[in-house]
């Protein structure tokens, strides 16, 4: 972000296939052009999946369009408050056992609704994402973001 190609901000995983209950272990790498100033480096996973929003425009059309919407959202501090230029921080996200079910009662009403959800496209795939993020105060803050699979 700060850089022209160059990033300043890494995520390295052991691996990127986990299950819910395991522990995902990597290591962020920083390395900034000048010193800066920011209020905490944090590590988190989040789970997104794209939704399909119908809306009506001022002519009276009905429009589709899709937008992310987060469906879990987790992070943690690695780091406190000072000035930021290089390091490697380890970190250790804990999977929640129960992250990937969902709400509904077991039986016939749940094998319904899931095939309807399946059949009209409102069931979609959740993508998951280790995210880095160096809080900056007042300006963009240094990020990165890497594809994990949870299944």
């Amino acid at each position: 972000m700060f850089g022209f190609g160059k990033k300043e901000i890494e995520i390295f995983l052991e691996k990127y296939n986990y299950s819910p209950g395991e522990t995902i272990r990597g290591r962020i790498s920083l390395k900034l052009n000048k010193p800066i100033h920011a209020r905490a480096l944090k590590v988190g996973l989040v789970g997104e999946k794209f939704v399909t929003e119908t809306v009506r425009d001022s002519g009276g059309s009905m429009r589709s369009r899709q937008k992310r919407k987060n469906v879990y959202s987790f992070e943690m501090p690695l780091d406190s408050e000072k000035e930021y230029l290089q390091g490697e921080y380890d970190f250790e996200i804990k999977i929640p056992t129960n992250l990937l079910q969902t709400s509904l009662p077991e039986g016939i009403i749940s094998d319904v609704i899931k095939t309807y959800k399946i059949l009209t496209g409102s069931e979609s795939n959740v993508f998951w994402y280790v995210i880095a993020k160096l809080d900056v105060p007042m300006k963009f803050d240094v990020s990165e973001r890497i594809q994990i699979n949870i299944g």
